[in-house]
């Protein structure tokens, strides 16, 4: 009997003791995460209702263009540009406002060659540019425990720069030149992706892009007739989806 008592004496005392670490470790925990939320609250307060806090990266896109529409005042607008995949590479720099907004600034360049003209023999050149943008993106954490995994989606406007390289095709009336006679042109970027918290500063950033510019000037030099307009002038316009990864640095 004395020993079965001496038994359970030691099961409960190892017990008791094993409930007292569980607990203190638990407390040490809470008493853990109540410090980190006092010292952001505080940091909030210090920094006012929208703390500005910067941040920059860089992104590497595959550039996905279809087939681009050709304007001429004789025929109207037309299918006439075919692209091979390009590429985009672009940098970025702002500042989150808040807990779910961020004001970002773009620049980058996009470029895709064509691989075609339609009803053209011989078709070739690229159209490219370079651009900067103001924006608004709008995040949030899945989980506000964790923000390790944390989705976003955006709109960012601003001005292309478009760099229309020699396009070049000849027609059934002889070969013809196509060159750009536009210098500054509207441009819109929106956005929607995911950026993964590899550690409380650094993230990686999956993302989905919808590149557009207003019409871009061309002038033309050859024979007149389809799908170049007697007056020598026409128009197009660069419209892309990008896809691709990147980083992001929090100061």
């Amino acid at each position: 009997m004395g020993k079965f008592s001496s038994t359970v004496i030691m099961l409960v005392s190892a017990l008791l003791a094993t409930g007292a670490l569980s607990s203190r470790s638990y407390a040490a925990d809470l008493a853990a995460a109540a410090q980190e939320a006092a010292a952001a609250a505080a940091e909030k307060a210090a920094m006012g209702m929208f703390p500005l806090k910067p941040y920059a990266g860089a992104k590497a896109f595959v550039s996905y263009a279809p087939d681009g529409d050709f304007y001429t005042p004789g025929t109207g607008r037309t299918k006439f540009f075919e692209y091979n995949i390009g590429w985009n590479a672009a940098a970025f720099a702002g500042v989150t406002a808040g807990d779910f907004v961020k004001l970002q600034l773009d620049t980058g360049y996009i470029s895709n060659s064509i691989s075609n003209l339609t009803g053209v023999n011989g078709g070739s050149g690229s159209i490219a540019a370079a651009y900067v943008m103001g924006g608004v993106v709008l995040s949030a954490p899945l989980s506000p425990l964790t923000k390790k995994v944390i989705p976003f989606a955006g709109l960012s406007l601003g001005a292309a720069f478009p760099i229309i390289g020699t396009i070049d095709g000849t027609t059934d009336a002889g070969a013809f030149t196509i060159k750009g006679g536009q210098s500054t042109v509207g441009a819109l970027l929106a956005r929607a992706g995911v950026t993964v918290a590899i550690n409380p500063k650094l993230g990686a950033t999956l993302e989905y892009g919808f590149f557009q510019t207003a019409d871009i000037s061309l002038n033309a030099s050859g024979p007149s007739g389809e799908p170049l307009s007697s007056s020598g002038n026409g128009s197009t316009d660069i419209s892309a989806h990008l896809f691709g990864l990147g980083f992001e640095y929090h100061f």
